[in-house]
């Protein structure tokens, strides 16, 4: 299972990698549209899936954008933002402590909760909503889910309105995402009360309450330093 795990990463790594060298290169620009998924899956030798699953994570990101009767372009950011943000989330070693994660993990995900429940928008509940509806599905199913996880949390962050707050979301989630990857689950139910954490933390937003997104969201953060750090307490 974990070198199954290993190979979706590593395949999704090489679309990752082909994106951010053709955008250092100048062959794609900023405006540019990118190849289908079908012509990337064929150059670089992965399956359409993958692909898509690339996509999706830098669409998130925040780093590639899906336009009407344009298909899908390269972000107005500088070549050098984008490369950097690209290699952070196409890398999964990087050496952050969880220890210093958590902490500002903590920070910006509670600020990102007040300010959806101020801002969101309809199109970024119903991403919120979205994410929040698949992460429910695995978790029927006794399953990890974590994309489905972290792309909740990334649409709250975006739901905030504060490009900056999605930027440094977007930075550090590649690492907790290295960090759960390996992690022994021991608790058969942990999926669902993640879920009921979650589900506080949308009712809460849908309800454009900033008070209770706030204590919703900290609480949900308390929990998962639980699971992850036991017998470390927040500094």
């Amino acid at each position: 299972m974990a070198g199954m795990k290993r190979e979706n990463l590593d395949s999704e790594r090489v679309v990752l990698e082909h994106l951010r060298d053709q955008i250092v290169s100048g062959s794609l620009k900023p405006g540019t549209k990118l190849p289908s998924e079908r012509a990337l899956g064929q150059t670089l030798g992965v399956s359409r899936g993958y692909v898509r699953k690339a996509l999706a994570k830098l669409e998130h990101y925040g780093l590639i954008r899906t336009l009407p009767q344009r298909g899908t372009i390269v972000a107005g950011l500088g070549t050098k933002a984008i490369s950097g943000l690209i290699a952070s989330i196409g890398s999964l070693d990087e050496d952050f402590g969880p220890v210093e994660l958590f902490e500002i993990r903590a920070l910006l995900e509670t600020f990102a909760a007040r300010k959806a429940a101020e801002r969101a928008g309809s199109d970024e509940i119903t991403e919120i909503l979205k994410w929040h509806s698949e992460f429910r599905a695995r978790a029927d199913a006794g399953q990890r889910g974590l994309d489905e996880d972290h792309l909740f949390h990334l649409a709250i962050a975006k739901a905030s309105g504060n490009p900056v707050c999605l930027a440094l979301t977007s930075y550090f989630t590649p690492q907790i995402i290295s960090l759960n990857a390996d992690f022994a689950e021991s608790d058969p139910d942990r999926f669902r009360r993640t879920f009921a954490e979650h589900d506080g933390i949308v009712r809460a937003i849908l309800a454009g309450d900033p008070d209770a997104s706030e204590k919703a969201m900290k609480s949900h953060m308390a929990e998962a330093w639980k699971r992850r750090l036991p017998g470390n307490t927040p500094r």
